[in-house]
């Protein structure tokens, strides 16, 4: 089925097939980065996902004034001691001063400052390798996920998944009504957190009598107890299973959404899972897991540590890694394959230029794809920026569901 929309259309891409459509647009999205920083400063999403501009950039000038011994001498944001110029402390400062402020507000002017100290709090523990220091920030992330959720039109539920013979947690939003209720189970990369979810469900899903189950990669978060290594899908198909068993939910109307690592396991789960649609974004599907140890070694020292945390490799050398790495590939796994066509919808967004997720491999996995639709947007870097990608998810879920 081929199909065009107009999602925050600007100009129409032309491209060969295999795409059913794609889309062009020209954004700035880059992070401001400065040199001798571990951690990207990314104030665009920040402040997308309600932190001030102000408060942001005064955490960063405390850190940037660190004085303590660092875990990588060359990188200022990397102080060990949990004390001023920490990453996390600094961030968990600023989280405590928003909350303390939440105290005294109510109805929209209390979600808005909840919304601010999470940012900050999920922002000290990125990217989530589970230390002492980032812990106590995802604890309090956590914790003011909930404080949020609890202002909602339908206060969200912190429920527990079974993962083989082990519990996680999710985040269950369900819109106003009697239901059942069509569900997005999303999931994002492999250093951001289900925390991240808020804004798709309060912003985009809620409005549109849309449910959502949010869910952490495996070895992240509240899953930081499993392994990516028994399948990138594997908390996706657990999420699954929960709400196969749940009265509240469409059981026609079933979705997954994985953004980056995410996006893998989204992929991984088109081929495995039967649901109603699926969205896989910006995802590495094959060529970035067959880099060799030097190629990886080349990559921001934070993301090379997020997969290795994923795997259970942090502080390991990177060779130990290439092998567990290389068969996350959805080529090795034997499902990118040209005689497996699937017909459930699909839809892909990425960048033309994502170092990780290739064109290439793209065309590959759509063969496999009859029912696709297909949004490219002309930037440099991974991944579409969130402001504009979950619009764009949002309506199509829309539309497939009133299909």
């Amino acid at each position: 089925m081929r199909k065009i929309h107009s999602y925050l259309f600007i100009c129409l891409l032309s491209i060969s097939a295999p795409f059913s459509f794609a889309q062009q647009y020209a954004f700035n999205t880059e992070e401001e980065t400065a040199e001798g920083w571990y951690h990207s400063h990314d104030f665009k999403t920040w402040v997308g996902k309600g932190g001030d501009i102000d408060v942001m950039r005064e955490v960063i000038a405390n850190i940037d004034r660190s004085a303590g011994v660092k875990r990588f001498p060359e990188l200022v944001d990397t102080q060990i001691e949990f004390r001023p110029g920490n990453w996390s402390y600094e961030w968990i400062q600023a989280g405590d001063r928003a909350r303390g402020e939440a105290d005294g507000l109510s109805g929209h002017a209390k979600l808005q400052k909840l919304r601010a100290a999470l940012t900050y709090y999920s922002t000290g523990s990125w990217p989530h390798l589970g230390r002492e220091d980032d812990a106590q920030a995802l604890a309090k992330a956590i914790q003011a996920y909930l404080d949020a959720g609890a202002l909602m039109n339908v206060p969200v539920q912190h429920v527990d998944i079974t993962v083989g013979d082990q519990q996680i947690k999710g985040y269950l939003h369900l819109p106003v009504g009697a239901g059942p209720f069509p569900i997005v189970i999303n999931s994002f990369g492999s250093d951001v957190t289900k925390e991240d979810s808020f804004d798709l469900f309060y912003r985009e899903l809620e409005p549109r009598g849309i449910g959502m189950l949010a869910v952490d990669m495996p070895g992240i978060g509240e899953a930081k107890h499993l392994s990516m290594a028994d399948g990138s899908d594997v908390v996706m198909e657990a999420a699954l299973a929960f709400l196969r068993n749940a009265d509240f939910a469409q059981q026609e109307k079933l979705f997954v959404v994985g953004g980056s690592f995410g996006g893998n396991a989204a992929a991984r789960a088109f081929y495995r899972l039967e649901v109603a649609g699926v969205v896989s974004m910006c995802a590495p599907l094959h060529t970035a897991f067959q880099y060799p140890p030097e190629v990886l070694d080349g990559l921001p020292k934070m993301t090379i540590d997020g997969v290795k945390s994923r795997f259970g490799l942090l502080d390991r050398t990177t060779a130990v890694l290439s092998g567990p790495l290389s068969q996350v590939s959805l080529i090795e796994q034997g499902y990118m394959q040209a005689n497996k066509v699937i017909d459930t919808p699909l839809l892909v967004i990425t960048t033309n230029r994502d170092p990780v997720s290739p064109l290439e491999d793209l065309v590959i996995f759509l063969e496999s794809a009859s029912n696709q639709e297909v949004v490219v947007l002309d930037m440099e870097g991974h991944c579409p920026p969130r402001g504009i990608r979950e619009p764009v998810v949002a309506r199509w879920i829309a539309d497939q569901v009133e299909n």
